[in-house]
């Protein structure tokens, strides 16, 4: 596809509860039917222990047809398995998704495209784990209407994402690439390697020769890194001096019930509070993780940080009266955690594991690029210790460092999604096509095993090049649904009484556990008289949920009846799905994660739309602003570029001429109220309304004051050129128009005064910096203060900041307008301001408001950019009268505003 990063910015995320990427949660009350799921959930939780969390990981520990399953307490006092957790959570999400599709007009006829952990490896899990979830999450989606569904491994989303939506010098150079992806979110850390061809690269289009050599996966995440830094925080309290014994039996406790989900009500008292205690501690520990990730300005591991964050633990975990103390969590402390618990004793092996398993498929090539994903790859010591622990494995590769990992996964799906119909071929680069190479080793009655050379006797089977390969990895196995793949094996000796048998992922080792696949059976008993051939055949046989059943013939004979076989228990092959799905129009691409969820939307007609529209400069010019255009301007214009329905188009149009009229109102305003040569005016007195009409007046107004001659706000004046004035007045009046039903939505052509207010807007921005301070406090000695200025431009999460030091205490949060040049520096409060919303907790910074109108009632109400919520500034409020006692002054006579002097230390954050 041309100009990908309009592709990119063009995908459009569902929205649910006024987000895009949701809490996987659910909280049950009774009484009433359907549960809470996502941020509703959370809002109306007490406690941590409301909430049923991490079920999708036991879903795939459930064998289906099993009918005793593992059972979790819900708040309503009824028991559920995961998999009905499950099917309750996508039920009421994919719900939302049918009347956000429903409200645009959108096809509701859709396919899902799911992405899936690889193949797990480790102890939480059963060694048919991604068979049982494909089959599980196959039969919940198929009771809700959607029949044909299909999977993607989430390592190869990211791929996909950085093939075709970032471009990167590295990834522009026609040659061959060795792709290291690894993808670390909230409950998975998956590593793959993936070859391109020789003619193409990561990030273009075209050949889908890429290849993926081998793969490793383990659940392990986000909420893992948690756990980890509230053992070590609580380590720190006073009590863990003089009740060691008790400590390391609570801690030991709690991962049993971690594990196994064990009844805690069989342990003592104190260990039940003190398993309470820890769950809420770890899950209260995001938020101050990811404050403190947003802090730290140098990743490297040897930097001297300093930066700290508190967090309220409970002083006595094994009580029910929890007394809360502040404990100070230390960049320094974060880092020693996550090394020592999370890297060295769970990832790093798992890297390790997939390199050797590439290094004999890719013969000895160089890895020449990795590529990161998942919202915890957002702490990036996980970068700098890959490069450190695999020096020499990767000393020809580039890490690429993007703003955040978070949506990788989702937007990827969206453009395997739209390549999977939109491509002549319409497959897409990743259907049946293994991931790790399969190997067999053959032991006849224990006479010792040797490499063996197999030989397919099927055609379209690739012949092994290596002795003991069965199959190669990147192999394409889509011709092979529903008929056997057989082979031909010379042995020393025939199998007359048993025949151990050991498939393995990229191993020639039979002991090497971690590599076997039929973990549960190796060993097939010969029948009684059994005649043989020369050779014994090797029979596959892949199911649609993945599973590969075992077969050996010792007697080929004329019928199916004179034959002498034996079948092994089936187990499950490293592969993408079967499932073809190619004749849809439309897809949703579900990322369900084990800590957050979210649903993408593709369509023929929209990538229709997309391509020739990024044929069209004046399309991909906006396309781009809308990564650095403030965050108050980025998100309606993302909103804007996504739309094809003309009545949607329309009212995005104007959402985003309104808002950028705004921004540029309230700066001027505040910008003409910090001149020292002016009489009273009462510019904000008349607006009553935020919307394009009063808001374009006041504007007028405020542009031909002859006190308006500041830098800061300068840039407006070319609002006042003929041609442009011309255009945003009759939009206006378009918007009028419309909103009284006096035209068509179609009658309202926006992308002109779209483009002149975006264009004059990047201007201004382009020597100004918006965002806000955080962690403001005083030096220890002096008179100085010392935080951060957190840029936020583009999309949150906002990750580039400043250093901040000078002698003004700015409070937390507090929104700021900083001159590039001169420093010159003008708050926005209290018109633009960050506040956090009870109905979205799990945003670091809260929502940005921006002031709206005054109520008949003497109130003021501000509406959240990006989101539907709404914050009322009354004079009843506890927490908003000191905001509604500012806006009422400044109602009477407009303020005298204080122009600051903001020095900030320049250089960027250490990505």
């Amino acid at each position: 596809m041309a100009h990908s990063e309009f592709f990119i910015n063009a995908v459009e995320l569902i929205d649910f509860q006024g987000a895009t990427n949701v809490p996987s949660v659910l909280r049950y009350e009774k009484g009433i039917r359907d549960p809470s799921f996502g941020s509703n959930a959370g809002s109306k939780s007490h406690t941590r222990e409301e909430l049923n969390e991490d079920f999708k990981v036991d879903l795939g520990n459930i064998r289906p047809g099993t009918s005793v399953t593992k059972q979790f307490r819900c708040a309503d006092g009824q028991d559920r398995s995961a998999g009905t957790l499950t099917a309750d959570f996508l039920t009421t999400i994919l719900r939302d998704a049918d009347s956000w599709l429903k409200a645009r007009n959108l096809k509701t006829d859709v396919n899902l495209l799911v992405a899936e952990p690889l193949s797990m490896q480790d102890g939480l899990v059963s060694d048919n784990w991604l068979a049982n979830y494909r089959t599980n999450i196959r039969r919940i989606l198929s009771g809700k209407g959607f029949d044909k569904v299909d999977f993607l491994p989430e390592p190869f989303a990211v791929y996909q994402y950085y093939r075709h939506g970032e471009r990167h010098p590295i990834l522009a150079e026609q040659r061959k690439h060795y792709a290291l992806v690894i993808d670390f979110g909230g409950g998975t850390f998956d590593v793959c390697l993936i070859e391109t061809t020789k003619t193409g690269d990561v990030a273009a289009v075209g050949n889908r020769m890429a290849k993926p050599l081998a793969a490793s996966s383990k659940s392990i995440g986000g909420y893992a890194v948690n756990r980890n830094i509230a053992e070590h925080l609580i380590r720190k309290l006073p009590i863990a001096k003089t009740s060691g014994g008790r400590l390391a039996k609570g801690f030991q406790e709690y991962s049993k019930w971690r594990r196994d989900g064990t009844d805690i009500s069989t342990l003592g008292t104190e260990y039940q509070h003190f398993i309470r205690n820890l769950n809420a501690l770890a899950y209260r520990i995001e938020d101050a993780k990811l404050a403190l990730s947003r802090t730290i300005r140098n990743w490297k591991l040897d930097a001297a940080e300093t930066a700290s964050v508190p967090v309220a633990v409970p002083s006595d975990p094994f009580s029910s009266m929890v007394a809360l103390t502040t404990i100070y969590l230390s960049a320094s402390d974060f880092r020693e955690v996550f090394l020592q618990k999370v890297w060295n004793a769970e990832l790093k092996n798992t890297v390790k594991l997939t390199l050797e398993r590439g290094r004999q498929e890719s013969n000895g090539a160089n890895v020449s690029v990795v590529l990161l994903s998942g919202g915890s790859a957002n702490i990036r010591w996980l970068a700098e210790l890959v490069r450190r622990d695999f020096a020499s494995e990767l000393q020809f590769a580039e890490t690429l460092s993007i703003r955040d990992y978070q949506e990788v996964v989702s937007k990827g799906l969206a453009i395997e999604c739209a390549r999977r119909y939109f491509t002549p071929d319409a497959t897409g680069d990743f259907s049946a096509t293994t991931y790790n190479r399969l190997c067999l080793l053959l032991e006849p009655d224990s006479a010792g095993c040797d490499i063996k050379r197999f030989s397919p006797k099927d055609i379209g089977l690739p012949i092994p090049e290596i002795p003991g390969v069965l199959i190669p990895s990147a192999t394409a196995l889509g011709g092979f649904r529903d008929k056997p793949m057989s082979w031909k094996v010379r042995l020393e000796s025939a199998p007359k009484h048993q025949l151990h048998y050991y498939f393995l992922k990229s191993s020639f080792d039979k002991e090497d556990h971690q590599n076997l696949q039929n973990v549960e059976e190796t060993c097939v008993y010969t029948p009684r008289n059994a005649r043989f051939d020369s050779h014994l055949t090797v029979e596959l046989l892949i199911a649609k949920d993945g599973t590969a059943t075992p077969k050996f013939t010792y007697f080929s004979g004329r019928t199916e009846s004179e034959s002498i076989s034996t079948s092994g228990r089936p187990f499950f092959l490293d592969m993408t799905s079967t499932e073809s799905i190619a004749t849809a129009t439309a897809y949703i691409g579900l990322d369900f994660g084990t800590s957050n969820t979210s649903l993408s939307f593709v369509s023929h007609e929209r990538i229709q739309v997309y391509e020739r529209r990024s044929q069209e400069s004046s399309w991909s010019e906006l396309s781009e602003l809308a990564s650095t255009l403030p965050y108050p301007l980025a998100a309606p214009l993302a909103e804007y570029l996504v739309q094809t329905d003309p009545g949607r188009l329309a009212v995005a149009a104007r959402k985003f001429i309104e808002s950028a009229l705004t921004l540029a109102a309230y700066i001027t305003f505040l910008d003409t109220c910090s001149s020292a040569r002016r009489d009273k005016t009462h510019f904000l007195k008349n607006l009553s309304k935020r919307s394009a009409g009063p808001i374009w007046g006041m504007l007028k107004q405020l542009l031909e004051s002859p006190v308006h001659q500041t830098g800061i706000s300068l840039t407006y004046q070319k609002l006042k050129d003929p041609v442009f004035f011309k255009e945003i007045e009759d939009s206006v009046r378009r918007i009028s128009d419309q909103k009284h039903d006096k035209i068509e939505d179609e009658a309202m052509h926006a992308l002109r005064p779209v483009q002149i207010l975006a264009n004059i807007s990047q201007e201004l921005f382009s020597q100004h910096t918006f965002g806000m301070f955080n962690h403001v406090r005083k030096k220890r000695f002096g008179v100085a203060y010392e935080g951060i200025f957190r840029r936020a431009h583009g999309r949150p999460p906002f990750v580039e900041s400043s250093i901040y030091e000078g002698t003004i205490a700015f409070s937390n949060d507090e929104t700021f307008l900083i001159s590039k040049e001169d420093a010159r520096s003008i708050s926005l409060e209290p018109l633009i301001l960050w506040h956090h919303c009870p109905k979205h907790p799990e945003l670091e910074n809260g929502h940005c408001f921006v002031f709206d109108s005054c109520e008949r009632d003497g109130t003021f109400t501000y509406v959240a950019v990006g989101h539907k919520c709404t914050l009322v500034a009354s004079p009843h409020d506890t927490d908003t009268s000191s905001l509604h006692e500012v806006l009422a002054s400044w109602k009477i006579t407009d303020p005298r505003i204080t122009v600051f002097e903001v020095k900030l230390r320049q250089e960027d954050r250490q990505q």
